[in-house]
């Protein structure tokens, strides 16, 4: 089951007891629990993966399907993007699907993070409540572990 609209979120562990798995697609979920188009300049910059909205709700759906014992995968933008994919894995997705380009960069930073230290990364992050200090507060980390010049992970944002 693909989990791309807000109400499918909130159905995820009945969804999960009927599927062999969970699929969440970030760039369509985005758009609809924030309410912006991101194709629309007028409103595309408020459109942001790592807005708190988003991030509770990838959890519950991680949650639902490890609950009934389902694995669940995520695609699109966020899965592309190192840094998100850091909180991804902490998260718990049992997957991720990206672009080929994305590849080396997502597997380096993953290789250079230990799970116990992006849980604790995840855990601070789902406490603030804008996504512009989401991304300072990622950006910080990243800086505080030598990573942040090789992977310029958020500088494309518009804070």
């Amino acid at each position: 089951v693909m989990i791309e609209v807000p109400s499918a979120v909130y159905q995820a562990r009945e969804l999960a007891r009927i599927a062999d798995f969970l699929s969440v697609g970030s760039n369509d979920l985005t758009q609809y629990l924030l309410a912006v188009d991101r194709n629309n300049a007028r409103v595309a910059d408020l459109y942001d993966y790592l807005h708190p909205a988003v991030l509770m709700a990838l959890q519950d759906v991680v949650a639902a399907a490890h609950t009934e014992g389902k694995k669940v995968s995520i695609c699109g933008e966020m899965a592309g993007d190192p840094v998100a994919a850091v909180l991804l894995l902490a998260m718990g997705f049992d997957s991720l699907s990206m672009n080929s380009t994305h590849l080396p960069k997502v597997k380096w930073l993953l290789r250079k993070m230990t799970l116990q230290h992006a849980q604790q990364l995840l855990e601070k992050v789902v406490t603030i409540n804008t996504p512009k200090v989401i991304h300072s507060t990622l950006n910080a980390a990243l800086d505080e572990l030598g990573l942040n010049k090789v992977l310029n992970p958020v500088s494309s944002v518009q804070t």
